[in-house]
């Protein structure tokens, strides 16, 4: 008897397993459907009733359903049928749970269905002042601002995350939010945001393992698909991640790591992707097409993006590690606070057309990438760029702590390719060509080691500039590449000893000169002004003949002393913009930098000064508007002390005075260079040359 019922039981059982999971219309708990009566309530129950019963499907027929907050329960999956939307409501008060859409610490949840879900995102932003600054660094997203705002769907904890089939549009803020979920699949779903929405991410996978996003379709104003460790601490990786079959349009990044980047990454790969731009307006176009990025101690590992294809994006490749070390309250880290770590990038089968800023691989003094490779890349940028911008010193120790993004350290001394900090590097069959001529080197490397180039085409020279232009590099091979008609000089070696680069079956034929050697920094000094002394320890520069990179440039007719000043427009954007000379002073010692200076308002009252390529001032104008003789000061541990100023040791001889924007709207109308013993007084001897001797 015992055992016929334990028989029974069994039966009852599999019976029970192989029942199909229930399906329940929203309608018969109560949704109207209608867009303008709140369904909360109703499809809550009907959320709640199919996880009661075990799992199974919500579905919601063609309608307008508009919700606040609802809550997905273990084994339930939404299904929108075609023609139905839900439909985010437009009071913030219908938030309680935060998002629309939370699945929280459960199993086997998911979307799919064929519908949408709108979340009536522009009910909670609101215009701000048009952007003004350069087109290659501003997005779309900087003309509007955001209010108090929910956030869209997040799953967060769960296991067997399906989302599929559906349309996701008007997000608030930041789209699909996956936060430490394991075994997700998003496919088939497409993301129409407008690109000038705040935040408004398309896919986030934060912290998630076992992660597959294929066949998605996505316009949106911030990052496109981007992968973040948001949580300080080492416990929550993010590996197994792959991107597959994807069509993406962002004004931010196409695709991302970054920017929180608290755990390590490793294994994911990226493939057979299209980025691109549908826009003329330049706010519009992708900042990076491949951003690669730690800043916050992760270790990123085994990371391969292939068969790519882009149009219109700015920078095609960025690569950054940096070190944010919590400089402020969202980026804090567990201790002990240390740069991470970006090994073992692979990116291979790259194809851009039309880009316009130039693509980089950066790490940070004493801490490199390493072993990146970049193989069979044909990128085409639309050039124009000056022979200024060759020479520009570009940003390294104080921008450390930075945001990342691609226009970071401002135009670039490459066109195509810039890669400072790196140890391994290999470029196989990498292709470059301009729509328009360019003046710069196509490729430079900075404090490279273990270089690579097995066979690299770009299509044009430079006209005076060499074509490939390495400082400090060690350990590098050049084989198979070509000299394009029309070269100068193929590479311009600085700082770098003989023996350290090796060149084999390169055809430099067509190259006037295949090398030469600089010493540190004397390819650039050869092409600035230089400065003499107008008497014994004391040298006065006129800033409007020093070499200037744009958008730093000549005022005409302001009330200065001379009539005439440098400065950077309010439109030109901050930290970028420079004045680069030559001076020669006869005595050795101690030098302040003076300069005559017009700061508008406490937004702009700052600059940098760099002499000889070290570390950089940071120097505050003492007071705001009216002109005056300052000196210039560096501040220490980011304050100002406007009591003391900063002093150059310099050798008598030849040096270089660089002058960055910080704050556009600082005018600066001469600058004087004054040995500790000179008796020169800026203010009651201000001088009267400042003309370059060349």
């Amino acid at each position: 008897m015992h055992g016929v019922h334990a028989f029974g039981l069994l039966i009852a059982v599999s019976a029970a397993a192989a029942a199909p999971a229930v399906r329940l219309d929203v309608r018969a708990h109560g949704a109207v459907g209608d867009g303008r009566n709140k369904d909360t309530a109703a499809i809550q129950r009907a959320i709640d009733a199919c996880g009661t019963a075990g799992g199974g499907e919500v579905v919601f027929p063609p309608g307008r359903y508009l919700s606040g907050s609802l809550r997905l329960r273990a084994g339930v999956h939404l299904v929108l049928d075609p023609g139905a939307t839900l439909l985010g409501s437009a009071d913030v008060a219908d938030f309680r749970e935060g998002p629309l859409l939370l699945a929280q610490d459960v199993e086997d949840v998911g979307i799919r269905g064929g519908g949408t879900i709108d979340g009536q995102g522009t009910a909670y932003w609101e215009p701000a002042r048009t952007y003004q600054g350069p087109p290659w660094r501003g997005t779309a997203q900087f003309e509007y601002r955001a209010l108090k705002r929910p956030s869209f769907l997040r799953f967060q904890g769960c296991r067997g995350v399906v989302v599929r089939d559906v349309t996701l549009a008007n997000s608030p803020s930041w789209t699909l939010h996956l936060l430490r979920c394991g075994n997700a699949r998003v496919e088939h779903v497409t993301i129409r945001n407008p690109l000038h929405g705040p935040n408004t991410d398309g896919i986030d996978i934060n912290s998630c393992t076992d992660v597959v996003v294929r066949h998605c379709d996505i316009i949106t104003g911030d990052d496109g698909i981007v992968l973040k460790s948001t949580e300080p601490g080492h416990d929550h990786p993010s590996r197994d991640i792959s991107v597959e079959d994807c069509r993406v349009w962002s004004a931010c990044n196409a695709f991302k790591i970054g920017t929180e980047t608290h755990d390590h990454f490793s294994a994911i790969r990226v493939t057979r992707c299209h980025f691109y731009c549908g826009s003329e307006r330049p706010l519009e176009r992708p900042l990076s097409g491949i951003a690669i990025e730690s800043v916050d101690g992760a270790h990123l590992s085994d990371i391969v993006v292939s068969d790519i294809t882009m149009a219109g994006v700015r920078a095609p490749l960025f690569v950054r590690l940096g070190h944010r070390g919590g400089n402020s309250e969202r980026t804090r880290q567990v201790e002990p606070r240390v740069p991470g770590r970006i090994r073992g990038v692979v990116i291979r089968n790259v194809r851009a057309e039309q880009a316009f800023f130039e693509s980089s691989l950066c790490g940070i003094p004493g801490h490199a990438v390493e072993d990146i490779r970049l193989e069979h890349i044909d990128i085409e940028y639309t050039g124009g760029g000056g022979p200024e911008l060759a020479t520009v010193s570009v940003p390294d120790a104080e921008v450390i702590a930075k945001y990342p993004e691609a226009q970071m350290f401002g135009r670039l001394p490459a066109y195509g390719l810039y890669c400072r900090h790196v140890r391994g590097l290999a470029l196989t069959d990498v292709r470059t060509r301009c729509l328009q001529p360019d003046a710069r080197p196509m490729l430079v490397c900075e404090d490279v080691r273990g270089l690579d180039l097995d066979g690299v085409f770009p299509d044009a020279a430079p006209a005076e500039l060499p074509v490939f232009w390495f400082r400090d590099v060690h350990e590098a091979r050049l084989r198979a590449c070509v000299a394009p008609p029309g070269t100068s000089l193929f590479l311009a070696l600085e700082a770098t000893p003989a023996g350290q680069v090796a060149l084999e079956e390169c055809d430099l034929s067509q190259a006037r000169q295949s090398v030469a050697h600089f010493p540190s920094g004397g390819l650039v000094r050869a092409r600035l002004p230089l400065y003499a002394e107008e008497s014994p320890g004391v040298v006065v520069i006129d800033p409007t003949g020093m070499l200037l990179a744009a958008p730093m440039t000549v005022f005409e007719g302001v009330a200065s002393p001379s009539g005439k000043a440098i400065g950077v427009p309010a439109a030109g954007g901050r930290d970028v913009g420079t004045a680069r000379c030559r001076f020669a002073v006869s005595r050795a010692g101690d030098y302040t930098l003076y300069v005559r200076v017009h700061a508008a308002s406490p937004e702009a009252d700052s600059f940098y000064a760099t002499v000889d390529e070290g570390a950089p001032a940071l120097s505050d104008v003492a007071e705001r508007g009216r002109w005056f003789w300052d000196r210039a000061r560096n501040r220490e541990d980011d304050k100002t002390d406007l009591t003391r100023s900063v002093t150059w040791p310099l050798e008598a001889g030849e040096h270089t005075l660089t002058i960055r924007n910080r704050e556009c709207g600082t005018l600066i109308d001469r600058i004087a260079l004054v040995h500790e013993d000179s008796p020169f007084d800026p203010e009651t001897s201000p001088g009267t040359g400042g003309r370059p001797f060349r």
